[in-house]
């Protein structure tokens, strides 16, 4: 066996097992929007860097025929390979989007790893519905002094927002009449750039819906910004798009 065929032996395995992952991510852990503006696509792309260099590469670099304690080298590589997807693996899931959390005029990407748990109502600390992130609603504090109090905390001792803070949140549809009145209509982004236009527009035609049912908030990842569409009636999200609402 040539060093060649060892080459696209492994870029063939390797492939498999990035496809594998991909599908995963892409599916179950980050759906529609979320993929991008979470930074898990630049992650999967140090991971395919990595698999493809440990792989293909040193495996085509280190084989040589009758070459001494060549079978350990190999399999040294292999686990190395299935170790690094295995890290990526658990690194992605810990930070996937969990909850999807209104708080005053737009959505945000939380993951369980970026809040108390323990703060967590029970009603809300269940399993996603689905493969979509969990709805909830972040209320501002009604008393003054609490709400003076978070005020201080976040802006002078850089502690969590609501959107990040379990204590303050409450069912999603606790928060739909102040959700719907945040929105905004979906129209306006037919009026926006051209990226907004066409994408809402071939949005609405797959469809087979019109603009004046829907309406739309910002939502917030750590590497991003998307847009989250919800039906004008009854307040809850049929879509998120991966274009930039501002």
């Amino acid at each position: 066996m040539t060093r060649f065929r060892v080459f696209q032996l492994r870029l063939l395995a390797s492939g498999a097992l990035l496809l594998l992952v991909f599908g995963v991510v892409r599916r179950l852990w980050y759906p529609a929007a979320y993929f991008a503006i979470s930074g898990a696509y630049t992650q999967y792309l140090v991971l395919a860097a990595v698999v493809m260099v440990v792989g293909p590469v040193l495996s085509a670099f280190v084989y040589k025929p009758g070459k001494k304690g060549l079978t350990f080298d190999l399999w040294v590589l292999a686990g190395v390979e299935l170790l690094a997807v295995m890290v990526a693996g658990f690194l992605l899931f810990q930070r996937q989007p969990h909850f999807a959390v209104f708080a005053v005029d737009r959505f945000e990407a939380v993951s369980r790893a970026e809040v108390d748990t323990s703060k967590l109502q029970a009603t809300l600390d269940s399993t996603r519905p689905g493969h979509a992130p969990r709805l909830v609603y972040a209320k501002l504090p009604d008393d003054p002094e609490v709400h003076s109090r978070l005020i201080d905390e976040t802006v002078f001792y850089g502690m969590a927002d609501i959107d990040r803070r379990p204590e303050f949140w409450e069912p999603y549809t606790n928060g739909i009449p102040v959700i719907k009145k945040a929105a905004l209509p979906l129209d306006d982004l037919l009026q926006g750039n051209d990226v907004q236009r066409r994408t809402v527009a071939s949005w609405l035609s797959a469809t087979e819906s019109v603009a004046t049912d829907y309406i739309y908030l910002p939502l917030r990842g750590r590497a991003g910004d998307a847009t989250i569409i919800l039906h004008a009636d009854t307040g809850f999200p049929v879509a998120t798009l991966a274009i930039d609402p501002w």
